[in-house]
Order: structure tokens, then C-alpha cells, then sequence
């Protein structure tokens, strides 16, 4: 921000600390209700822990009232409309700016952030010297007109033909994989639940022909106990045109707990690589398999399963392409930072 521009800010608040100022409202009355919860043997009372559980009504009737006062005072303020109004307008000056840029043949995906729209769009681009060509596959302010639905990633397909695009409402972050046509932005009918959150994040990448991907799935209600629900991910395989109650089930009954799942293809669409963490402490377990039509689709048992506790980001690249062609007989590797050391042997992971 330049100079002058500062000392209006700094001026302008000045002068309504100064001003004379609306009176505020008496804060909404919060209940007390005392919880006791032991942690290592200590008991600890918390009056207020009500107010952690968001589907509360009683919360969300106090929030609102919280939200209200607020408003109102905030409202009043003098000079405020004009502050407003000339920040606005500056905002709106700054130039776009593009990120998570991804190539297929012939085009450029790309977020774009565009002040003062509050949510970045995905556009494509004939290059990223060509800002001309560009043309808007979605954008979440005209599904939302208040802002409030983003997209938390996306990813074409193998040709570009079509998109996957993980929607969240409310910064909720639980996000729903929608589908799109690149050219034309026409969304179509298929759509998953429950494929990101921020317990884990969420992943997803196409089948080698397009007509399918694997994606990164939470349990359903029923599957696991309510507390639960946003943990134990794991991986499935969606066909395009069908309903998600017939996806099919590849991998992740075994993994732990707090398991991170990504997903990536390789440029031929041959391979699939599922890049698993157990949470954050270092631990990764890699997962590859074929992504060719009919070959992995319910699974992906074949191929190499690997773990490793350092330089994974480094090594990942280097392994899956130089280890993608190894016979479908399972192979045990470790990674230490002298050497590959690779065992051979049979198992058999996740199957239902």
C-alpha cells in the first residue's frame, strides 16, 4: 500500500476514535454450563464448551445474536461508509492473478483471482503468454452470489475434455466433487460427498482414458461412529454417467486412522500413484497401479507398495517413474539416504 494511501487509513480510523461514537448494545447473555474432562489425570471444568458444538441451535441462536450487536454498531460508525467505499475501490484496481496452473494438450488450467470477487475461478488459457485466450470454466460467485462456496482444488481429465472440481460451502472445506466440461463449463449430473475435509484434505485423479477416476472418499454416516466421520479416508473409483452408490471400492480399509491421502497420474495416464501419510509424523506409504481402462479399476492391489520416512518429496518423481514398469508381484522398498533397498514379496492389502 503506498504512503498516502496508508496515512488515509491510519487518518480516517484516527478520526473515529476521536469522533463521537454510537453507544453499544449490552452483549447477549452466554449460559455457563460447567464440563468437567480429565487430561493426564488432571480435571480440567470448562463453562463454556458448549459452544464448541456448531449444529447446536442454542449456539447458533447465540452466535447469530453476537453476529447482530455487531453488525449494528459497526454500522453506526461514522465515516465508515467512506472508508468502505474507498478500499473497495482499490481492491478492486489490483490486477488478477493466476495459480495451481495445470497443462494438458493444447491448454492451461488455472485459478484466477480477480478482485473484488471473493472467490478465484478456474479459467483456461491457450498459454500463459496469451491472457487473451482466456475463458471461464466456473465460477463459484455466480453459484453463490454471497461468496461463500469455493473451490478447494480441481483436476482435469487426461485430454482436458473434462474437469473435476471439489466445491465447499461456508468455509466448511467439506468439499463435493462435481463434474464440468471444459468448453463449454456445463456441469454434468455426477457428483460425490464428502471428498475433501480438513482432517485429511482430499485428492483425486483421472483413469488413463477419462471415463473414470479414483478419488479420495470419507465414510458415510453408518459406516463408521459419528466421531469418526471425518477420518479413516480412503480410496475409490467413480465411473463418469453413474451414480456414486456404484463406486467401487480400491484401497484403504487398512490405513490408519489419520491417513492424508494424494493421488497423482502420470502424463500417459498409465499409472496411478496414491501417496499415503500417517498424519504428519514423517511416515508415507506409496500405492501404484495401472490406470488403463479395466486394468485397476476396482483396485489398486498391483504393483509396488513403498514406505518411507525421508526425502519422499524428493525421491517421489525419480521412483514412480523409474519404478512404474516392476513386474505386478507386490515389492517391499524402504528408502534410507544411502540406498534403495528392495525386497520382493507377496501380500495382499485392502481387499473387500
Amino acid at each position: 500500500m503506498s504512503a498516502d494511501r496508508f496515512l488515509f487509513v491510519v487518518g480516517a480510523v484516527g478520526g473515529l476514535a476521536l469522533g463521537h461514537l454510537p453507544a453499544a448494545q449490552p452483549a447477549p447473555e452466554t449460559p455457563k454450563k460447567t464440563v468437567s474432562s480429565q487430561y493426564h489425570g488432571v480435571t480440567v471444568e470448562d463453562p463454556y464448551q458448549w459452544l464448541e458444538n456448531d449444529n447446536d441451535p442454542q449456539v447458533k441462536s447465540w452466535s447469530d445474536a453476537q453476529n447482530q450487536r455487531t453488525r449494528q454498531y459497526l454500522d453506526k460508525l461514522p465515516d465508515r461508509a467512506a472508508i468502505e467505499k474507498q478500499l473497495t475501490e482499490w481492491y478492486a484496481k489490483t490486477s488478477p492473478s493466476y495459480s495451481s496452473l495445470v497443462s494438458r494438450p493444447g491448454i492451461l488450467f488455472a485459478m484466477k483471482f480477480q478482485p473484488p470477487k471473493q472467490q478465484p475461478l478456474l479459467v483456461t488459457l491457450a498459454s500463459a503468454d496469451d491472457l487473451k485466450s482466456e475463458k471461464v470454466v466456473l465460477d463459484p460467485n455466480v453459484l453463490d452470489a454471497k461468496g461463500t462456496t469455493a473451490i478447494d482444488w480441481f483436476v482435469p481429465s487426461p485430454d482436458g475434455k473434462y474437469v473435476a472440481v471439489s466445491l465447499s460451502k461456508g468455509g466448511s472445506e467439506d468439499g463435493t466433487l462435481h463434474f464440468y466440461e471444459t468448453a463449454t463449463g456445463k456441469a454434468l449430473p455426477d457428483t460425490i460427498a464428502h471428498v475433501q475435509y480438513p482432517t485429511a484434505g482430499g485428492s483425486a485423479a483421472w483413469n488413463g482414458d477419462g471415463s473414470g477416476i479414483y478419488y479420495t472418499r470419507f465414510p458415510r454416516k453408518g459406516e463408521r461412529p459419528e466421531a469418526d466421520l471425518n477420518f479413516y479416508q480412503q480410496i475409490y473409483f467413480h465411473k463418469l454417467g453413474t451414480p456414486d452408490t456404484e463406486d467401487t471400492y480400491s484401497i484403504g480399509a487398512d490405513f490408519p486412522r489419520i491417513a492424508e491421502i494424494t493421488l497423482e497420474a502420470s502424463r500417459d495416464g498409465k499409472y496411478i500413484l496414491a501417496t499415503v501419510a500417517n498424519g504428519d509424523g514423517g511416515d508415507f506409504a506409496h500405492y501404484l497401479c495401472s490406470g488403463q481402462t479395466g486394468r485397476g479399476s476396482r483396485s489398486l492391489n498391483s504393483a509396488i507398495r513403498l514406505k518411507s520416512r525421508a526425502l519422499v518429496a524428493t525421491m517421489r518423481s525419480t521412483w514412480f517413474h523409474a519404478r512404474a514398469r516392476r513386474a505386478a508381484k507386490f515389492c517391499a522398498c524402504r528408502w534410507t539416504r544411502r540406498s534403495w533397498r528392495t525386497r520382493p514379496r507377496s501380500f495382499q492389502l485392502g481387499t473387500r
